[in-house]
């Protein structure tokens, strides 16, 4: 094994001494565990042992660290590495699994954590976790739980572990052992993630602590950190941060051993290149001029003066880079420089010129690009006339630069050597990509094969992870032999060691300098320096660093002081329940990723803007939040920097946004909770698709009437009667009057039960009941009816039972108490003009009479008579009379026959069928080579015993009449027939075919009843519901019948998510509209609702399966699949199996049946949708309370809504309200309410807020009124269709169609360009179309537009005191427009074309891609004679998909591939439509007039005469002006000079602090001083601050007359001073003042400031 910085070489001495640590570890107490085990190296199942290898002072400085913590500080290649892994190696114990504890291993680069994580991969036998930038997205405590579940050991960057420390994902006591590579990084003033890990989370006096293990090649880091006043105190403050000791070796020969020490040589390239006179100045002057003419173009082509002052800081960032590389490099590297930065995307840019931004502005940085090439190639190289810039002639000035020939005469003596390897190390990143391209380009450096190594950069496609371990194993097998590297290359990277190590660049610290120097390692390496022998302070630099490494080594060896740096107190926000803490500089990466999940589209990007300004205690940071935040502003107080200040702000607005339930206890934005799940708004699409189809297993109900048993009641039984009354349509059977008798007495509303059956072309059966009373049964007569039943059910659903001789009734199973169901179906009588009725026991005891249910001794064969009263049958002779109205079987045919009558006129030597010569006897033989034995007898009349089936399927087209249909007989000879039951007739079989679905239907009528009445017991409001009703909302479309609970599911659906989005709306004021639709997908999805029905056993109501006949189970035909606990599983189909051909499953005699979670849940929003339908929303209300879903609300709340809006009036100027309430035809009450629908989250020019709020509103109130509208319109559409039309109808782009019939977009606010060009020509598109739009082509529809519907609804809901009424109105003037829209629409594209793909066999593939922010999907169609392929680009994937298959759909339709489903066009048009009604509005109205005391400054929509833009008042402590926007939480009041830096002090120069301090209390807004807006257009356009003098003073001490002079530096666009002075004042400050006022003056009149105001 070889450690990454150790040599392979070990000696067996080092072997040897590896036992010296096996005596240590049983004395060895960590973390307060005691010789609870012993050491895993003498663990027979660890096979790894990495002391093998080790060498002495690593296994001594490993002992050491199993004492205490320490630090080991040795040179680059001595291996540290190895240690850490020796001391994993010898805690083992506490770390690996079952152990709960972890190690802890901490990287400072992406680069070095997976070589680490390779290394211990290597070495033990640990399970290893790699984390580092995006390689696992782990977003929960779930994940991190399942993390520290498999692994044991988890390398990672530190600011993966301080991010999961902050937000509790890993707490600080999981640690067993926490390893700081590169440690002195910690540094007590800085922000590195290792200093604030162990500032914020490590607490000395905590019971339970990490071992601390840190690892350098230098104790100390930054400029000045080494010299001799800071030294001690730098080791002793890194000690003291660690909590941690520094040990390094004493003996210098035992690491020389192993690590060679490079030669230190300094090669001088003469005088740099920065002469006054030298052709570089010139160079630099040209570039300046270049720089200040962009400059001057931006800045009046830019009117933002924040995006101008970004643009302006990147291009002085380039500028500076270019210089650079001219004076290092010279003209080649310049313009090699200015070329790769134009040719690279932004991102990249950014990355290369080490700047932060995100300006989408490039076209400014470009032309500067373009210019700067253009020069150097037209003046410099063509007036050189030189056209290979590597070619041996130019290797002079200025093409090359002093310092790079030097470089390259170095390479060049080198080249010759074997096995050269050589680093060259840069400081800047443009620096290594030009230097390497150059170096690659000499001929004279052929043999040096380079690269650059500059880091893995975001930006940087060129560096990324892949591509730099590419380089490195290039550069370790030799295909490369010398790399160009920053500062990535000096630490920690496995890079092998080189024989030549040259800084282009001087290290700027002595950790750098010993880091780079540990890369030459090779025997007779050389480690150089190349400098300016005009500049002493290179090489006193150079001196410097080595005296510092040897104050160092003696420093560790023996202290010379205990000093410390005071370490800064770092201020917190911890969450005490659960423990959560963000620090100041983390708190900055939390606000940012709150806002980036902030609801926003393409032309909104929801981001923190910060501002700093200048007070007498320091600088103050104002950030302004995005206008759909809760909050909109937050003032830090005074600090000493500018990122001080900010840190300060931001953890005050993260501490605001978490008391306000923006960011949950664990302080992440809602969406990264990591117990909360991130479901889909809408119930149907929630989850993902194998959760809501999982199957579970549940009893299903059998109605309690039913249930009720009379075997133990006395001989004499009372039975309930009740009576099935058969109206057939047509008449063209006749059916035998049956009843129905139970115990229990049904409810009324089941005795009203009416259905219709129906049979085959069209026919139906209305079936009714009819009470009869109580009928009195005698145990024989209770015995025989049983018997009956049983019979009839073992005919009609197990017939070959009666292929035997003998079949046994009444058995002991029979009335096993495993039967669920307790009734009688008998024939009856009607009597006394059908006022009774009594049962046909002459038929019962006929049919019980038959020979086949007695035992053949105690049969009588009767003896052979006349053929008109006797007949010869298979099994005997048969009385004539017996044979009528009987059923037989025909053994030759396998078939059961009732027989109608004697066909006397017919017999065996009759013609058959009556047509041809031959007879019955011919085609027996013929057919069944029977012969007939008696042919003269005559022929029996049959018909066939029926297949029973599910009469409560429709199979009646719509449209079709019902027609006669002729009974089947056929004549069958009667001595191929065996009688089986007497008196069984057709009539009796027609009845019976019905009575199974009429039993059916009735069991689930009765369990809807039950339901019914147990949710009247919660809520009284239930008892308006009629049955029938919670009978289709328990009935899915699986049953296949003709009522399903699909409708009343999808006005379900569109309640509860208004009810829901209501309460959430009114019961949280300060969340945003995702927070609000997070919470309420929280409730009303799929998942949450199954829970809640479940919880309430609401599963056991739900009809699910279609009614199968053969699973049909009463008295009499008891289930013989009996299931129990533990075989349940096993008796049953498995939902796959149902899924593999079966269409019903198979019931147990508990009635189990499979339920998918999303069945589930469907019921629920069908049982909403019931009490709508039949009661209103209280009782819609009332259940959903039953169910736990929280939906109620105080008026008192719709008030506050009201009165919240008053903060939008000020916007009143810029809004004609008077014509926006025509459009809508209402008349606020609550004008700030309209003024808010209006405001797009882009628009940043007034007190925060925006309509997103009002359009989550709206969304919902709107997709439950057109529901509404389309349920009751269309009560002849089917559901399919129902859920299609509302999809088309409630859809943004319809909406936003009917915005622009309305000319909303005219009133919308907003400050997006892109917005308003994309309405703009969406607009044009709209108006100019005659047809249907947005379906096929055109432009894209922003979604702005059909917003302003949504919200426009939602602020006139609240402005109404949510009257509906008010609200169904303005929503039906909407329809026209929405539906001639929505008629033109297909109705699911991505659907239609599956559909289309599946019925014709094409082949359908969606190839999916990512770019930055955006989806490209490309749909492909692919057969045997098309091939047809379509892309789309959004940022949505689901949109993207849609759009594609739109395309490729339209094609395919286009060359005649016809879709299946019609138009909706056609089917509206087919569809009979009623009127449209608000279903179910029954609330009490809100009077909110009270809230409504903003008339005086709106008056009839007009605005106030008095009404001053500059100067209002708003009340409270709040602050507003036109410039800067309120605050909506508390906040310290600044101090009167902050308030003159955010543009709010007096006119008055007069005003002292304190009176300044007073009226911004009470909120009187005055006009910025000149001063500040000085200082503020300075800051905009990237100038220096302007400078302020007193250089004038006059006049005796109490009349005293100051003079001040401002001096401003304009750099653009002839870097002039302007220096101004004001006229004499009484008061420094005033003096200040005018100066400023003169200042300004000139940059208006010279145009400077055109955007003053």
């Amino acid at each position: 094994m070889r450690d990454v910085e150790a040599s392979d070489t070990v000696g067996s001495s080092d072997v040897e001494s590896s036992s010296l640590l096996s005596d240590h570890l049983r004395s060895l107490s960590l973390n307060g565990v005691h010789n609870q085990t012993e050491s895993v190296s003498d663990d027979p199942i660890v096979k790894k042992d990495p002391r093998k290898i080790a060498r002495k002072y690593q296994l001594e400085l490993c002992k050491k660290a199993l004492e205490e913590n320490i630090i080991v500080y040795l040179g680059t290649g001595c291996g540290k590495t190895h240690i850490a892994v020796l001391l994993m190696h010898e805690m083992g114990h506490l770390i690996r699994k079952p152990q709960k504890n972890i190690c802890v291993f901490l990287a400072t680069t992406v680069a070095l954590v997976s070589q680490q994580a390779n290394v211990i991969k290597e070495s033990t036998d640990f399970k290893v976790g790699v984390y580092c930038g995006s390689s696992k997205r782990l977003k929960t405590h779930n994940d991190w739980a399942q993390e520290i579940e498999q692994y044991e050991v988890l390398v990672m960057t530190p600011q993966i572990l301080f991010r999961c420390l902050s937000h509790t994902f890993i707490k600080m006591e999981m640690i067993s052992l926490l390893i700081f590579d590169e440690c002195h990084h910690a540094q007590v003033k800085s922000d590195h993630p290792y200093a604030e890990i162990m500032k914020v989370f490590y607490e000395p006096k905590s019971p339970k602590l990490p071992r601390i293990f840190g690892m350098t090649a230098s104790p100390v880091v930054g400029k000045g950190a080494s010299n001799k006043e800071n030294l001690s105190k730098s080791i002793n403050s890194l000690e003291r941060l660690l909590d941690s000791k520094v040990y390094s070796v004493s003996q210098k020969e035992e690491v020389e051993t192993f690590v060679a020490s490079p030669v230190v040589t300094i090669y001088d390239y003469g005088p740099g290149a920065n002469g006054t006179t030298s052709p570089y100045m010139n160079y630099c002057t040209k570039l300046g001029d270049i720089k200040c003419e962009c400059i001057e173009i931006l800045r009046r082509s830019t009117e933002d003066h924040l995006k101008r002052r970004d643009m302006k800081r990147l291009l002085n960032r380039m500028h500076d880079n270019v210089l650079f590389c001219l004076e290092h490099l010279g003209i080649c590297g310049a313009l090699q420089a200015s070329r790769g930065l134009l040719s690279v995307d932004h991102s990249e840019r950014l990355e290369l010129v080490e700047e932060e931004g995100s300006s989408s502005e490039y076209s400014f940085c470009d032309k500067y690009l373009a210019r700067v090439s253009e020069f150097f190639i037209s003046e410099c190289i063509e007036g050189h006339q030189v056209s290979d810039l590597c070619s041996l002639d130019i290797l002079q000035e200025p093409f090359f630069s002093r310092k790079l020939l030097c470089l390259i005469g170095i390479l060049s003596s080198f080249r010759s050597r074997p096995d050269m390897k050589c680093l060259v190390f840069v400081n800047r990143i443009v620096t290594a990509r030009s230097l390497s391209y150059i170096l690659q380009q000499l001929k004279i450096l052929a043999r040096w094969k380079s690269d650059f190594l500059v880091g893995v950069h975001a930006g940087i496609k060129s560096s990324s992870r892949k591509a730099m371990n590419i380089i490195l194993d290039k550069f370790r097998c030799g295909e490369l032999n010398l790399l160009v590297a920053t500062k990535v290359g000096e630490e920690g990277l496995d890079i092998q060691t080189c024989c030549l190590v040259i800084r282009f660049d001087l290290p700027e610290t002595v950790a750098s300098f010993i880091q780079s120097r540990g890369r030459a390692r090779m025997d007779q390496s050389e480690y150089a320096f190349l400098v300016d022998s005009g500049n002493k302070k290179d090489m006193d630099l150079i001196e410097c660093f080595k005296k510092d490494e040897k104050r160092m080594k003696r420093e560790v060896a023996f202290r010379t002081s205990n000093d410390t740096h005071i370490i800064p107190e770092e201020r917190i926000y911890k969450v005490v329940s659960s423990g959560a803490s963000v620090s100041a500089g983390y708190s900055v990466i939390v606000l940012h990723n709150y806002c980036s999940k902030l609801p926003h589209d393409e032309y909104f990007d929801p981001k923190p803007k910060f501002f700093y300004f200048d007070d007498l205690g320091g600088t103050v940071c104002q950030i302004t939040l995005p206008s759909n935040a809760p909050i909109r502003q937050i003032v830090s107080t005074p600090h000493v920097s500018m990122e001080a200040a900010k840190k300060n702000a931001c953890l005050k607005a993260v501490e605001e946004l978490h008391k306000l339930g923006s960011l949950s206890d664990c302080l992440l934005a809602k969406q990264d909770d990591a117990d909360q799940e991130e479901p889909s708004d809408s119930s149907d699409s929630d989850e993902n698709e194998d959760d809501n189809l999982r199957g579970d297993l549940y009893e299903m109900l059998v109605p309690s009437a039913f249930r009720q048993a009379w075997t133990n009641s006395d001989n004499i039984v009372h039975l309930n009667s009740y009576f099935f009354k058969f109206r057939p349509s047509p008449e063209d059977r006749i059916y035998k009057e049956f009843g129905l008798f139970m115990m229990t007495h049904l409810p009324a509303e089941a005795e009203k039960m009416e259905l219709d059956l129906h049979l085959a072309r069209g026919r139906t059966v209305m079936t009714q009941f009819v009470p009869f009373g109580i009928i009195e049964f005698d145990k024989a007569e209770i015995q025989m009816a049983q018997q009956f039943q049983e019979m009839s059910l073992k005919i009609i659903l197990d017939r070959s039972e009666f292929v035997n001789e003998y079949v046994p009734l009444g058995g002991a199973d029979v009335l096993q108490t495993s039967t669920s169901t307790f009734y009688l179906l008998l024939p009856v009588i009607m009597q006394g003009c059908e006022k009774t009725i009594t049962v046909d026991w002459k038929t019962v005891k006929r049919c019980l009479s038959s020979p086949i249910f007695r035992l053949r001794e105690h049969a009588v064969t009767p003896k052979l008579f006349p053929w008109d009263m006797n007949l010869q049958l298979a099994n005997g002779c048969r009385s004539v009379k017996d044979l009528e109205n009987s059923l037989v079987y025909a053994p030759h045919k396998k078939q059961f026959y009732f027989i109608a009558n004697i066909a006397y006129e017919k017999d065996g030597l009759s013609r058959y069928k009556d047509v041809g010569s031959s007879s019955y006897v011919d085609h027996y033989i013929q057919r069944f080579s029977i012969h007939l034995q008696y042919p003269k007898q005559p022929l029996l009349c049959a018909k066939p015993l029926f297949n029973l089936r599910n009469l409560l399927h429709n199979r009646k087209q719509e449209g079709t009449e019902a027609h006669e249909l002729e009974e089947y007989f056929i004549l069958l000879p009667p001595e191929l027939c065996q009688l089986k039951i007497i008196g069984f007739s057709k009539d009796i079989g027609s009845s019976l075919s019905l009575l199974p679905s009429i039993m059916h239907r009735l069991g689930n009528l009765l369990v809807a009843i039950e339901l019914k009445h147990r949710l009247c017991s919660s809520f009284p409001e239930a008892d308006e519901v009629s049955a029938e009703r919670v009978l289709e909302a328990l009935t899915t479309e699986q049953c296949q019948e003709r009522l399903s609970l699909e409708r009343l599911e999808v006005l379900g659906d569109a309640f509860l998510k208004f009810a829901v989005a209501r309460h959430f709306f009114l019961m949280n004021d300060s969340l945003d509209e995702g927070d609000l639709t997070r919470r309420r997908s929280s409730v009303v999805n799929n998942s949450n609702l199954f829970k809640l029905a479940t919880k309430h056993n609401l599963q056991v109501y739900i009809r699910d399966q279609a009614f199968d006949p053969s699973q049909f189970f009463a008295l009499g035909r008891p289930c013989l699949r009996v299931c129990a606990k533990e075989t349940v599983q096993s008796c049953l189909n498995s939902p796959e199996e149902l899924g593999q051909g079966r269409s019903t499953e198979v019931y147990c005699n508990k009635n189990h049946h499979w339920l998918h979670r999303k069945t589930v849940a469907d019921v629920i929003e069908a049982l909403i949708g019931a009490f709508i339908v039949d009661s209103g929303f209280k009782a819609a209300t009332a259940f959903l309370t039953y169910l736990g879903i929280q939906v109620k609300f105080e008026s008192s709340q719709v008030v506050n809504a009201c009165r919240a809006s008053m903060s939008y009036i000020p916007l009143s100027m810029h809004i004609d309200i008077p014509s926006l309430e025509d459009e809508l035809k209402h008349h606020f009450v609550h004008k700030g309410l309209l003024l808010q629908a209006f405001v797009h989250p882009s628009y940043n020019k007034h007190g925060g807020g925006c309509y997103q709020r009002l359009e989550f509103l709206g969304d919902a109130v709107l997709d439950y009124m057109i529901t509404s509208y389309l349920y009751s319109a269309y009560p002849q559409l089917k559901p399919g269709q129902l859920t299609d039309l509302r999809s088309v109808s409630v859809n943004n782009k319809a909406f936003a169609y009917v915005a622009v019939n309305k000319g909303f977009h005219n009133f919308l606010l907003c400050d997006s360009s892109g917005l308003s060009d994309a309405i703009e020509e969406y607009v044009d598109y709209i108006k100019e179309s005659q047809v249907h739009v947005g379906v096929h082509g055109g432009p894209k529809c922003p979604k702005a537009l059909g917003d302003l519907i949504e919200s426009s609804v939602g602020a006139i809901l609240l402005d109404s005191g949510l009257n509906l009424n008010i609200v169904w109105k303005i929503m039906t003037s909407f329809l026209e427009p929405i539906m001639k829209f929505s008629s033109g629409l297909q109705l699911s594209p991505i659907r239609d074309l599956q559909e289309l793909c599946q019925s014709r066999s094409l082949r359908l593939k969606f190839v999916k891609s990512k770019t930055s922010r955006m989806f490209s999907v490309k749909a492909e169609v692919t057969g045997e004679d098309v091939s047809e392929t379509a892309s789309a680009t959004s940022m949505s994937k689901k949109e993207a998909t849609r759009i594609a298959s739109q395309r490729v759909f339209s094609k395919l339709k286009s060359k005649g591939w016809k879709p299946k489903s019609k138009p909706l066009e056609e089917v509206l048009r087919s569809t009979f439509k009623a009127e449209g009604k608000l279903l179910g509005y029954d609330e009490t109205l809100i009077d909110i007039t009270e809230a409504g005391i903003i008339e005086p400054i709106m008056v009839k929509g007009e605005q106030c005469s008095s009404f001053d833009p500059e100067i209002f008042p708003i009340g409270g402590n709040e602050v507003v002006d036109k410039y800067h926007s309120r605050s909506t939480c508390s906040q310290q009041l600044p101090s009167a000079s902050i308030m003159e830096k955010l543009g709010e002090t007096t006119e008055d120069h007069d005003w002292d602090c304190d009176s300044q301090r007073a009226d911004a209390v009470s909120g009187c807004l005055v006009k910025r001083t000149s001063r500040s807006r000085l200082y503020e257009f300075c800051a905009a356009n990237c100038w220096k601050p302007p400078s302020f003098e007193c250089c004038k003073e006059e006049g005796p001490d109490h009349l005293k007359l100051f003079t001040c002079k401002v001096t401003l530096e304009i750099e653009e666009p002839s870097n002039m001073i302007l220096e101004c002075v004001g006229a004499p004042q009484s008061k420094k400050k005033d003096a200040a003042e005018a100066a400023s006022e003169g200042a300004i003056w000139y940059l208006e009149k010279e145009g400077y400031l055109f955007d003053c105001n």
